[in-house]
């Protein structure tokens, strides 16, 4: 008998509230809908480039005695699985900032799982989803070196700016 009544009073509900709505009319149609866009943030040996530029001073290297710098390493986080990597220029050139028309030509270089990638192209990255998942093998480093030794070089200040492009895989 438990069994019997039990099914009679969802039904009994149920018949109810129809009856109860049939006296409003009201009806409401909810179209809802979520868009979720793809985004990547740049870190830096583990924390997140704050604004748009990063200083990258290149010393003269005590080995190759060319203006040469490795970087520590670059991640990609975000809400996809890959993003592609390039530099928007097509040639890395240092003008002098002041007193000559001199100019250092530099080789730009990704370093990605211990292989050697020109800068100039695009790589295809790993993207993670947090800073927490970061190593060696879902990072990048850019390496950038003079064209000549240091000493050929005419005294005085040289300087650039480069745009590195982030470019969501979706």
């Amino acid at each position: 008998m438990n069994f019997f009544s039990a099914t009679l009073l969802p039904a009994t509900i149920l018949l109810w509230g129809s009856a109860a709505s049939a006296d409003n009319d009201a009806q409401l149609l909810l179209d809802i809908s979520a868009e979720s866009v793809a985004r990547v943030s740049l870190y830096y040996e583990n924390k997140p480039i704050e604004g748009d530029n990063f200083d990258f001073t290149l010393p003269v290297n005590g080995i190759s005695q060319k203006f040469e710098r490795e970087s520590g390493f670059f991640h990609i986080v975000g809400n996809i699985d890959q993003a592609d990597i390039v530099f928007a220029e097509t040639h890395f050139i240092l003008p002098q900032v002041s007193g000559g028309n001199n100019s250092i030509n530099l080789s730009g270089d990704f370093i990605f799982r211990g292989e050697s990638y020109q800068a100039l192209q695009n790589l295809r990255m790993p993207v993670i989803r947090n800073v927490g998942q970061s190593n060696v093998q879902n990072g990048v480093k850019i390496h950038f070196s003079s064209e000549k030794l240091a000493g050929d070089y005419t005294k005085g200040q040289y300087a650039n700016t480069f745009t590195l492009l982030l470019t969501p895989v979706i």
